[in-house]
C-alpha cells in the first residue's frame, strides 16, 4: 500500500524529533513522482533534514504545510508558487567567495 504525501508528513510531524529515515525516503519517493517545482523543493529540504543541514524543529512545520498547499486541488498557480518561495528560503546559502582582486588596503 502506498502512503499519501500527507499521511507521511503528518507521521513525521507528530513523531517528530525522531525521524524515521524510512519515512523520509517514501515521502521524498512520492514528492519526487508529483512532478511539480513545489513539490522538488519539498524533496530536497527533506533530503537536507536527512542529513542534519537543517534543523527539522524549523522544517518541518513549513514543509507540512507545503504539502498540504501541494495536495489541495484548490491550490492555484500563485499558491503554489509562493508555497515554493517559502520553502526554498529554508535551503542554505553557500558562502560568497571574496576574490582577492577585490581587497583593497585601507
Amino acid at each position: 500500500m502506498t502512503r499519501s504525501i500527507e499521511e507521511l508528513i503528518t507521521q513525521l510531524v507528530r513523531e517528530a524529533p525522531v525521524l524515521d529515515a524510512g519515512v523520509m525516503d517514501e515521502l521524498g519517493l512520492a514528492l519526487r513522482a508529483v512532478r511539480h517545482p513545489l513539490a522538488h523543493s519539498i524533496a530536497r529540504v527533506l533530503e537536507l533534514v536527512a542529513e542534519q543541514l537543517v534543523d527539522p524543529g524549523i522544517a518541518l512545520p513549513p514543509l507540512a504545510m507545503a504539502c498540504a498547499t501541494l495536495v489541495d486541488d484548490r491550490s492555484d498557480d500563485r499558491t503554489l508558487d509562493a508555497a515554493r518561495y517559502e520553502i526554498e528560503t529554508l535551503l542554505p546559502v553557500p558562502d560568497p567567495i571574496i576574490p582577492a582582486s577585490s581587497l583593497r588596503r585601507r
